[in-house]
């Protein structure tokens, strides 16, 4: 990018973060301001930055639903909280599924051109022995069967079944911080936000990598979602997925005002802004928010994406992902071994 083209915000942001300057809140507000050719080299610059630290790779991320059904906490966001039990009393729990079915749904990822893999549980937690033996198998067999690298969501774990799991292969563990520090309280009452925060230290801790994000549109402010990215850098995690609410029926959050394409790619921008080197991942609501605009995504900051369906709602075909990176010139991130 050639600075004396691009305009002073640009140019500013630009300073800030070759110099290693935090950025302040005001130049990251701004964004949601701009339009235009501004708002394009924003873009460009993010880009430029995906560029630079993550090269033209881009990640594919695909999940399994692996227990799902009604979980103790109240996310005011999930089709699985308590707040739906309430409403819904035929909704069950469900068990853990088979550690054969977790392998067939890995090859099935691996095939769609997944290169990543999680193992996702509803629940605040897996404590229960069989259903990590279950987990942990499933992981070993796909490291040994598969060639996709292992993920697994499982909730506020414990640092001994981190550690147990990590001796069976998994390489990534997700836990979501889901908002910023002053928000939490209107998403969750069950678990505080420190809860979030000592999971991922765990996570690390144990020497895993490390996959934690937001959901955009809850409700919070613009400021609080620059918070969140700084939150997140904080915490200096590896992957960082940015999800957009799809409201589900029965939640708190059914009625929630829909975001628009441009405020979803400046808020991607935002978090590549503020943190320049990390994986940043396009994921839940990206059809339903970004509509015409996904292409955009990996123009404005994004190098990976949710590849196929999501926990309770449906994904896109994954072929079409993989026709939108080939048509954009970007490459599929392979397992690495």
């Amino acid at each position: 990018m050639n600075n004396n083209n691009i305009t002073s915000l640009a140019f500013e942001i630009k300073n800030l973060i070759d110099n290693n300057i935090e950025l302040p809140d005001d130049i990251l507000l701004s964004i949601y301001e701009a339009s235009g050719s501004v708002l394009m080299e924003l873009f460009s610059l993010a880009l430029e930055l995906k560029e630079k630290y993550t090269g033209k790779r881009v990640n594919f991320c695909s999940i399994i639903s692996a227990k799902t059904g009604i979980c103790s906490e109240d996310c005011a966001f999930c089709g699985q909280s308590s707040m739906v039990r309430k409403k819904n009393k035929k909704t069950k729990v469900n068990t853990l599924v088979s550690e054969s079915e977790i392998v067939e749904a890995a090859k099935a990822a691996k095939n769609n051109g997944a290169n990543e893999f999680s193992i996702v549980t509803s629940g605040t937690s897996i404590n229960n022995e069989n259903e990590l033996n279950i987990i942990g198998g499933a992981v070993k067999r796909i490291k040994e069967e598969v060639g996709i690298t292992p993920c697994a969501s499982l909730g506020l774990i414990k640092y001994e079944h981190l550690l147990l799991l990590k001796d069976c292969g998994l390489e990534i563990f997700h836990h979501n911080i889901e908002t910023s520090s002053g928000f939490f309280p209107k998403i969750c009452s069950t678990h505080s936000f420190m809860d979030n925060i000592e999971t991922v230290k765990s996570a690390k801790k144990a020497g895993l990598k490390v996959c934690s994000g937001v959901i955009i549109g809850m409700g919070e402010s613009l400021l609080d979602r620059i918070r969140m990215a700084k939150e997140i850098k904080n915490l200096g995690v590896d992957n960082i997925p940015v999800n957009f609410l799809n409201p589900i029926k029965g939640t708190p959050l059914e009625n929630m005002e829909e975001l628009t394409p441009m405020e979803c790619l400046k808020t991607l921008t935002i978090f590549r802004f503020v943190n320049p080197t990390k994986n940043i991942l396009a994921q839940g609501g990206r059809e339903y928010n970004l509509r015409q605009l996904q292409p955009l995504a990996l123009m404005a900051g994004a190098n990976g994406l949710l590849l196929g369906n999501y926990l309770l709602t449906s994904g896109r075909n994954p072929s079409l992902d993989i026709e939108l990176i080939n048509d954009l010139g970007f490459e599929k991130a392979e397992y690495a071994k």
